[in-house]
């Protein structure tokens, strides 16, 4: 619902002292035209068009004569304070969420905040995970803010158990923002799950991190796409990282 209304400008006049030939630069004169509106208030529908008769009065003090020009801003206030509308040609569903260009996400080694590729046939030592030489982790630029970005892991028998944890970063659920495309040293940006061998085992940000046993972990990486319910898989933008094999320190004995 929009609230109609009407800010007048100056009348510009070329020809203020019956000069036949224009002035280089108008004279801008405090006379103003006035309009009415059909509606003050119009409510449009999303996908709809609504007709409005606007009538333009004339200044009344200038010279017919002299030939001024009058003019105007016509205002549509929107009630709600939500943001400017604006109009997008395309699907917004359809918006990349992950920069695929530059090869994001990917699953990647890190050793002393470098990353690099996996090495094959690795094993990640995560027994000490805080004084761990090398960690894998999940590198995800996301060049649009998604409703839900999640990093799942499944163990060697595809059971989902739980959100990739990182003691960086924190939980790989729930929103995420966008982020920038380069830091003050001209770097490319990107965010890193270096990865522990923890998950939380459900979307609740109230749960602890658990660790997982030794073994072997498929890491799959999800954003929602705007504008979607996130309720079926084509509402999200899926990448399988694929596989691997981490050892952490075995579930101390219950006494």
């Amino acid at each position: 619902t929009y609230t109609l209304s009407h800010i007048a400008a100056g009348a510009l006049n070329s020809y203020n002292a019956n000069n036949t030939f224009p002035l280089g630069t108008p004279v801008i004169e405090a006379d103003y035209a006035t309009v009415s509106f059909s509606i003050n208030k119009v409510k449009i529908p999303a996908g709809n068009t609504v007709k409005i008769t606007l009538k333009f009065k004339e200044p009344k003090k200038g010279k017919a004569s002299e030939f001024p020009i009058y003019s105007g801003y016509v205002i549509a206030t929107p009630n709600s304070k939500s943001g400017i509308p604006v109009g997008l040609k395309g699907d917004f569903s359809k918006v990349p969420m992950q920069d695929t260009a530059q090869g994001f996400p990917n699953l990647m080694f890190q050793r002393d905040w470098q990353v690099s590729a996996i090495p094959a046939n690795i094993t990640f030592d995560l027994t000490d995970p805080e004084n761990a030489e090398t960690l894998p982790v999940v590198v995800s630029r996301l060049g649009s803010h998604t409703p839900d970005f999640t990093i799942r892991v499944f163990d060697s028998k595809k059971k989902f158990v739980g959100f990739l944890f990182s003691s960086d970063i924190g939980r790989a659920f729930g929103w995420a923002g966008r982020v920038n495309n380069q830091s003050f040293h001209g770097k490319l940006m990107f965010s890193r799950w270096a990865w522990q061998g923890q998950v939380i085992t459900a979307a609740d940000p109230t749960l602890a991190p658990v660790t997982v046993p030794s073994g072997t972990y498929q890491i799959v990486v999800a954003s929602q796409k705007k504008l979607t319910k996130g309720l079926y898989p084509a509402d999200y933008e899926v990448f399988d990282m694929g596989n691997i094999s981490i050892k952490t320190a075995p579930k101390p004995a219950e006494e």
